[in-house]
């Protein structure tokens, strides 16, 4: 039985491994070094507009009675998400979806899928390209996620099988509890689509695990199952604000098509970003 006291390697991957081929939503013009050093630089955001960002999020639940627990967690799960973010200055407009998605945009209309496994499986490998003979060996890397967000299709997809398995509570009083793992899963899934990273990718960016007093878990760390709220650090409603509003965070993402994995790297770059001692490479899940 696994613990639940974290998501662990479970939510908020933003890539998988290079056997997916996935084709570029536009061709960026190349920049000069110096002019990429100076985009991809974190020392200085340039002008931010701190007005109030307001963003659609398109939710779609399967049918299926794999989702009925869903259906019941997330009407008390979502004010918690929104209550999150308003506290970013980002306000949220939940709509309802249909089987096909509506008329997307990065950063101002989004897509929260809960799917079934098998539906979630089939969107996976569509939203990452993979080439059949590939999907065997990507179907491996699956086996322990259960949420990936797609920022170039500005689109999250849910296993809720393996979420409500893996997170939530069976015993009694238990479900009083699980509509905030919901909405934990939710405002870390968001955040990917709002130009963020993992809390751990890096050992000497701005962006700690956990918030000054030891105990309140980054929202875009790992530990979003553990009771209590979640917080943020003022980096992080500033990069937030910089992509919502087009700024220079926006920009980055659009220089690399929309890729976190390119994004990363030139993050590292150009800021002298250093990677955990583990080794592992930006973007893996711990």
């Amino acid at each position: 039985m696994r613990k639940k006291n974290s998501l662990g390697p479970w939510v908020g991957l933003l890539f998988v491994p290079i056997l997916v081929m996935a084709a570029p939503l536009w061709s960026a013009d190349p920049l000069y070094p110096s002019q990429e050093a100076t985009l991809f630089s974190m020392a200085e955001l340039g002008p931010l507009d701190f007005s109030p960002k307001r963003v659609v999020v398109e939710i779609y639940a399967s049918p299926h009675p794999e989702l009925n627990a869903f259906h019941r967690f997330l009407p008390l799960a979502w004010p918690k998400v929104q209550n999150f973010y308003a506290r970013m200055g980002v306000f949220l407009e939940m709509v309802p979806g249909t089987p096909d998605p509506g008329e997307l945009a990065n950063g101002k209309r989004l897509r929260f899928e809960a799917l079934t496994h098998e539906e979630w499986l089939n969107r996976t490998l569509k939203a990452f390209q993979v080439a059949p003979p590939f999907r065997s060996r990507f179907l491996k890397v699956c086996r322990d996620k259960y949420a990936f967000a797609h920022l170039n299709l500005s689109t999250i997809h849910l296993d809720f099988r393996r979420f409500r398995e893996d997170i939530c509570g069976e015993r009694p009083g238990d479900d009083k509890h699980n509509p905030e793992r919901l909405a934990n899963l939710i405002i870390h899934e968001l955040g990917h689509l709002f130009g963020l990273y993992h809390a751990h990718e890096f050992v000497n960016d701005p962006i700690p695990e956990f918030l000054s007093d030891g105990r309140t878990p980054n929202f875009m760390s790992h530990y979003l199952a553990k009771p209590g709220g979640l917080g943020f650090v003022e980096f992080q409603k500033r990069t937030v604000h910089s992509y919502l509003g087009g700024g220079k965070v926006f920009q980055q993402y659009r220089q690399v098509d929309f890729d976190p994995l390119r994004y990363l790297e030139l993050l590292k770059l150009h800021n002298n970003y250093q990677e955990p001692k583990s080794e592992k490479k930006p973007g893996d899940a711990p």
